[in-house]
């Protein structure tokens, strides 16, 4: 004990004691009352995660019922399946007995719950057996009692039903499944199903169902036909009953579910939570007067600290002890002086001290780290620290462990010299790294530096730091940057296998979005060479966003001007369509009168009216496919790339042009292979191009003579999976000028034109990765051609082999 309170004393000399409270007993209360109300929260949450494992618990039981209703009900509904099979061909006598016995027989094998299926007469005696070799009902045995009742009910209503279930030789529980078989009106017989109640439960539920759950069949009076097992559950909370109501029977499936555990297993939480709270009790009166005890031994430091602190003021360097933790235990009126803090403001303080300027606290706080570690090194560290009124001077620290008399090492002690003349010279290169640090976190872009091994983060600047946090230096880049981060296989190398002399690398340049925020950004990164020599990745990311938000924009502004050219073309187009629509409206209107007349005149023939009418149908077909085709050319809607052929499109266009081009005396010719594969496109833009290309054509030879007013659509293959299209007229030609001119928006040659068709159409051929260009034809007239891409092959014959 006298070792012990010397040693006490010696560590007291460099440890400022604690300041004396006055007691407060009222504080000691609030952890009781913690640990009450945390004992009643967890009783209520232990019982609300029973109360959810019952309730789930019962959700899995009525799924299971009802997979349970189905899978029996579907493998009742086979077997009379079967019989209505055998009955359809009893019927039209198409079956006779080694037919009946090939087909009954292996139907029986295949289902072990039937025992056999018999055909018997009108009377009920028994013909035919299936299997042959079965012992459950012989050829010439005689129905009787429930069975043949069941028989002739059958027969009466003419429908299948299920017979009362009935003991079989085995004494098993069993029940026919009886199909009345007529020709024309009269009854031929029946066939019977015998099917065993206990197997049917076997066949139709897997074990791992019947292991779970204890399974009771009972008939419609609730009578127990059989159960899977003799063991009861103990506990019924968990249960249910299927209905199977089945044709003039009914049986009913009890379930009950097996419990794991016993009664008590519920009430083992509440017991712990008790015992817990007990414990934690106890140990806050152990805690109680532990801290008594403290009490006692912090006085005597008090009275160990006057002496300590006289022995230290006589010193002219700064002194300062820290314990392990690196909290300041002890400084000298020198080490004082140096800072501007007092004793008092120092004492007890745990890193960052404040002493430290705020720009070397990563720094500072690496050297303590290292000093605590026990791998300071002899030299001392060169540090910058800071005056209390923030006039910044640089000081060498030097760290020695702190020993005390009984050989324990209870912390460390520095010596702190200024050493600010020999740092002056110093002072420029450190503002050189302060314009560098400045310039680069006046950036836009997100720059950060991190080691190629360990991935750890060496520089950040502030871009990147109001993106992914203040706290990024030293962390894991892989981790601070998941949510914007390239993915391993988009690198165009491993970083991990360059060596130096391939240095540097580029590793990624593309756009990425940030997974949390949903910003964009144009992501470049490469590999370098860091200035201590080892590999490092540097990687800048520019916020995109509002250019990709402008991007968007002007493609909704592409949908919108397409929508307005198709919009334009068909107000073109109104009196030509009206002209083509009056044409079936006349003649539906001359069919229906000419109908009228001749019934009003009772001088008709019904075959005359029905053709009549037949006509007229036809012109309305005809009619409501020239509003239809004009409906889905301005319908508005989300482009959809789907296989099509051209030949459909190319119809769908001319039905279109054909009236523009009657009205102009202009000949459309379609020139192209029957082979050509199906492109991959959206249809209604197609059509829409095409359209446009074939009205330019015929206004272009409206001013050339008839007799050369001829337009010629071709197609063919081209290299790379592309179709190519051309439509090609025979008029003037365009001006070289205009032919440089001629795609770009709102440039036209026509005098109303609006000179956005073309442009839009490219756009369009764009949008299929295609082409859209023109060329002049020396005997006279224009080319347009545009490229599409054509369905693949292995697609064409995938799709072909589905269908």
């Amino acid at each position: 004990m006298a070792a012990l309170a010397v040693a006490a004393k010696n560590q007291s000399m460099f440890i400022r004691p604690p300041t004396s409270f006055p007691g407060k007993p009222w504080l000691w209360l609030a952890p009781y009352v913690a640990i009450g109300v945390f004992a009643v929260a967890m009783f209520a949450v232990t019982a609300m995660l029973q109360w959810r494992e019952l309730d789930t618990a019962r959700s899995a039981l009525e799924a299971d019922m009802h997979w349970a209703e189905r899978t029996i009900e579907s493998r009742l509904h086979q077997h009379q399946d079967f019989l209505g099979e055998l009955g359809r061909e009893q019927e039209f006598r198409q079956l006779d007995y080694e037919g009946f016995q090939v087909k009954a027989a292996r139907y029986v094998r295949d289902n072990p719950d039937l025992q056999a299926i018999v055909w018997v007469n009108t009377e009920g005696k028994v013909e035919w057996v299936a299997p042959n070799e079965g012992t459950d009902t012989f050829v010439g045995e005689q129905l009787e009692g429930l069975r043949l009742h069941a028989l002739q009910e059958a027969l009466r209503i003419r429908r299948e039903l299920y017979s009362p279930d009935y003991p079989d030789v085995s004494q098993k529980r069993v029940h026919d499944l009886v199909l009345p078989v007529q020709r024309a009106s009269s009854d031929l017989g029946a066939f019977i199903a015998m099917q065993s109640l206990e197997m049917l439960l076997r066949t139709s539920l897997p074990t791992s169902f019947t292991t779970r759950y204890n399974l009771t069949l009972v008939d419609a009076g609730n009578r127990e036909l059989l159960s899977n097992t003799s063991v009861k559950p103990t506990q019924r909370e968990l249960s249910g009953t299927i209905s199977l109501d089945l044709p003039n029977n009914r049986l009913g499936l009890n379930i009950v579910a097996y419990r794991s555990g016993g009664p008590w297993i519920q009430y083992l939480p509440a017991l712990m939570i008790g015992l817990l709270t007990l414990i934690a009790a106890a140990t806050l009166v152990q805690l109680r007067r532990h801290a008594q005890h403290r009490a006692d031994a912090e006085e005597e430091l008090r009275a160990a600290y006057a002496f300590r602190q006289a022995m230290s003021n006589s010193l002219i360097t700064g002194m300062r002890a820290i314990d392990l933790e690196g909290r300041i235990t002890f400084v000298n009126a020198a080490f004082c002086r140096m800072t501007g803090f007092n004793e008092r403001e120092l004492i007890g303080l745990k890193p960052p001290y404040p002493y430290w300027p705020p720009e070397e606290f990563e720094q500072l706080q690496h050297n303590i780290d290292t000093a605590l570690a026990g791998q300071a090194p002899a030299s001392g560290y060169e540090m910058r620290i800071m005056r209390k009124n923030g006039e910044r001077f640089d000081v060498r620290l030097y760290f020695s462990p702190l020993i005390d008399t009984a050989g324990r090492q209870i912390g460390w002690m520095a010596s702190m010299n200024d050493i600010t003349e020999p740092k002056r010279a110093r002072v420029e290169l450190e503002r050189a790294h302060e314009r560098f640090v400045t310039v680069i976190d006046g950036l836009d872009s997100a720059v950060h530096v991190a080691d190629v091994d360990s991935g750890e983060i060496l520089f950040a600047n502030r871009a990147f730091q109001n993106i992914f946090g203040y706290n990024t230096l030293g962390r894991d880049s892989a981790l601070v940057t998941a949510a914007c981060r390239p993915a391993p296989d988009a690198l165009e190398t491993d970083p991990m296998v360059l060596s130096t002399e391939q240095l540097p690398q580029d590793l990624f340049d593309g756009e990425i979005q940030h997974a949390l925020s949903g910003r964009w950004y144009h992501v470049h990164e490469r590999v370098i060479r860091w200035v201590d020599g080892r590999a490092v990745r540097v990687q800048v990311g520019t916020d995109i966003t509002e250019r990709k938000h402008i991007e968007e924009v002007n493609l909704q502004q592409q949908k919108r001007l397409e929508q307005t050219s198709r919009l334009i073309t068909m107000g073109e187009m109104a009196s030509s369509l009206a002209h083509e629509l009056n044409q079936p409206l006349s003649a539906i209107a001359n069919y229906c009168a000419g109908c009228i007349k001749r019934m009003q005149g009772g001088n008709y023939r019904f075959e005359d009216l029905l053709l009549a009418m037949q006509k007229a149908a036809d012109q309305a077909e005809r009619a409501g496919k020239i509003i239809r085709r004009m409906r889905d050319m301005v319908k508005k809607g989300d482009p959809k790339r789907l296989p099509i052929a051209l030949a459909e499109i190319i119809d769908e266009a001319r039905a279109f042009a054909d009236i523009e081009a009657q009205r102009n005396s202009t000949q459309i010719q379609v020139e192209m292979a029957e082979d050509l594969p199906r492109i991959v496109v959206d249809r209604i833009m197609i059509e829409q191009v095409l359209l446009n290309l074939v009205k330019n054509a015929i206004e272009a030879m409206s001013d050339v003579p008839v007799e050369r007013r001829r337009l010629t659509i071709s197609a063919h293959e081209v290299a790379g999976r592309m179709l190519e299209i051309a439509v090609t007229d025979q008029g003037h030609g365009i001006d070289e000028a205009d032919a440089e001119r001629i795609f770009a928006p709102f440039y036209t040659t026509k005098a109303e034109g609006m000179g956005i068709g073309l442009a839009i159409c490219r756009s369009m051929i764009e949008f299929h990765q295609g082409r859209l260009w023109l060329e002049n034809r020396r005997e006279g007239g224009t080319v347009f051609r545009f490229t599409v891409p054509c369905e693949a092959t292995g697609e064409a014959d995938g799709e072909s082999s589905d269908e």
